[in-house]
């Protein structure tokens, strides 16, 4: 009646008694072998008995609660202000050298258009000049403005907002909470395509904001993760 009641307890304590009972009723506990294949036994010097566990499923729960979350961590380098890559300036300058010359190539065409007509007057003279001014002085002064617009723009992931800095003669500073966005996307010209870089898109009710270019990958890195703030934001609202 012993052995019953304390089968009954250990059952009861989620572990199952391996030993067997010989035909005398008293129960004769298998020793667990050691590395020469003897019979271990307890410090005690009594058989040692195998228990094994009643919940097969424990350790399958145990791994599926080990394995790591789908969830996008911080990267420490996300933290304070951040400069755009150093080739971003070499994109300016190419986009900026394209917008020139196609403002001057149309100010070729209206002038030989105004000349072909007989419309070449005063007018049409200060005007065109006046353009064809802009253009080159724009295109030779890119360089200083590229080096300046580089220096000032940052942009800072925090863990409420979104802060972007730019500009360069005029400049302007914005802080976006992850409460007021309603999609994050990307964008690329060809210029960047070929550069490998990416710019951010913010979309807010209101207007947009952009991470003006990124290396691609990071770019997508960094769209996850305002994607899970702004989630995490609204959820807290």
């Amino acid at each position: 009646m012993d052995d019953c009641h304390a089968a009954d307890s250990n059952a009861s304590a989620g572990f199952v008694d391996s030993s067997e009972t010989d035909s005398s009723g008293a129960s004769s506990p298998q020793t667990a072998p050691t590395a020469s294949g003897q019979p271990g036994r307890n410090p005690s010097g009594s058989h040692a008995t195998a228990l094994t566990p009643a919940d097969p499923g424990q350790a399958e729960s145990t791994r599926l609660a080990s394995e790591p979350s789908n969830s996008v961590p911080a990267p420490s380098c996300f933290k304070g202000w951040r400069p755009l890559p150093p080739r971003v300036r070499t994109v300016w300058l190419i986009n900026e050298a394209i917008q020139c010359a196609i403002w001057l190539a149309a100010c070729g065409v209206i002038t030989a258009i105004c000349l072909t007509n007989g419309w070449w007057g005063f007018w049409q003279r200060l005007i065109v000049g006046i353009a064809v001014i802009y253009a080159v002085l724009e295109l030779v002064s890119q360089p200083l403005q590229t080096k300046y617009m580089y220096a000032f723009t940052r942009f800072r992931i925090g863990e409420r907002d979104l802060a972007t800095r730019k500009g360069w003669l005029f400049r302007n500073s914005t802080t976006t909470p992850y409460t007021r966005v309603q999609h994050v996307d990307t964008k690329q010209n060809p210029v960047q395509r070929h550069f490998g870089l990416t710019t951010v898109v913010v979309h807010t009710a209101a207007d947009e904001h952009e991470i003006a270019a990124l290396d691609t990958a990071e770019a997508e890195r960094i769209v996850a993760l305002i994607t899970e703030r702004v989630a995490v934001a609204k959820d807290d609202m």
